[in-house]
């Protein structure tokens, strides 16, 4: 039974996810595009390839990337020089705010979930990733 669940619990666990990550994004005026970028950037400067390429994943479009660096830059949050783009004073400010709600966010997401429960959940969903991303009949088997 809990095999034809899994659609159900996943997709719900990533609506909250989605619905409570943005509310804290947005109590710092940032997207999600936004943080992913500071928080990218919070490693240290990277050129805009890197950071174009780092992030390709969620660019829905080439627009989109244009957009998101334009109002981080606007808003003073980073800033390029000498072909690397960097977080400047704010944006450091803006990024440690912001974690500090987002790591309070995923604590209480885990609350009551042992450290090896937690673990374990997050091996077995890479495994059932795995399984279904190589094409093979691996992530069928069993599940019927």
């Amino acid at each position: 039974m809990a095999e034809r669940r899994i659609g159900y619990l996943l997709k719900e666990l990533d609506r909250l996810i989605e619905a409570r990550f943005d509310d804290d994004l947005a109590a710092g005026g940032l997207s999600r595009r936004h943080w992913q970028l500071l928080h990218t950037l919070s490693e240290g400067p990277r050129s805009a390839d890197e950071l174009r390429d780092a992030l390709a994943p969620f660019w829905k479009a080439e627009r989109e990337w244009e957009i998101e660096i334009r109002d981080l830059s606007s808003a003073g949050l980073i800033d390029g020089d000498a072909g690397a783009v960097a977080l400047t004073a704010a944006g450091r400010t803006a990024h440690d705010e912001t974690f500090v709600r987002i790591a309070e966010r995923r604590r209480a997401m885990a609350s009551g979930v042992e450290p090896g429960q937690f673990a374990t959940t997050v091996r077995v969903l890479a495994q059932m990733i795995g399984n279904l991303a190589g094409g093979g009949r691996a992530g069928e088997l069993g599940s019927n």
